[in-house]
């Protein structure tokens, strides 16, 4: 009498968890935001360097190619500015309760959508083959209503074992970078191919 009620019991669990699992499958996907969909073209800003401390060097142009390639991937238009525009030297506290006022003198006159990015972290280590970690946080500005659309956090991990991954050191960084500049951009909508 005991199994038979095992078994029931271990049927009637089975049967509850595949119908969840189906219902879940099942489950309409939230549509992206209509503001998202709408833009034509980003203007990615320089990389805002928000690390405490001594600095290991990084290229942060190449930080700024990483997101707008990810961004491509994405289908997003993108141009890669020089300044931050009359705001002049920012740091990411300005980013992260910027008022309208603030918004509107981000980047170029003519921009209406601009991403600043901040690079929070990045380090390489060497143990019997090495590792890289990277961290970045993406803020994306409406100009024209002064408002943020988007913000995310990118994280990036590289690593390769043995004597090959002791030589390769210098390229985790690299790595972990280009890993946080796709991760950053994964949460926004892919748009449609053009023509459709």
């Amino acid at each position: 009498m005991r199994q038979v009620l095992s078994y029931g019991f271990i049927a009637l669990l089975l049967t509850t968890i595949c119908g969840v699992e189906c219902y879940a499958a099942k489950a309409p996907k939230t549509p992206p935001d209509p503001k998202l969909m709408a833009i034509k073209l980003i203007s990615v800003l320089p990389i805002v360097d928000s690390r405490a401390g001594e600095k290991a060097s990084v290229n942060l142009e190449k930080v700024q190619e990483f997101v707008m390639s990810a961004l491509k991937r994405k289908r997003f238009n993108t141009s890669a500015e020089t300044t931050m525009g009359p705001v002049g030297q920012v740091v990411e506290e300005d980013l992260q309760g910027a008022k309208p006022d603030f918004v509107k003198k981000l980047g170029p006159a003519e921009s209406r959508w601009v991403m600043a990015i901040c690079l929070g972290d990045v380090t390489s280590k060497l143990t019997y083959g090495s590792t890289g970690n990277a961290e970045l946080t993406g803020y994306l500005f409406d100009k024209e209503s002064g408002e943020l659309i988007w913000k995310a956090k990118g994280a990036g991990q590289a690593g390769q074992g043995g004597l090959l991954g002791m030589a390769m050191k210098g390229a985790m960084k690299t790595a972990a970078l280009q890993a946080a500049g796709y991760n950053l951009v994964v949460s926004l909508p892919t748009l449609p191919k053009p023509g459709k």
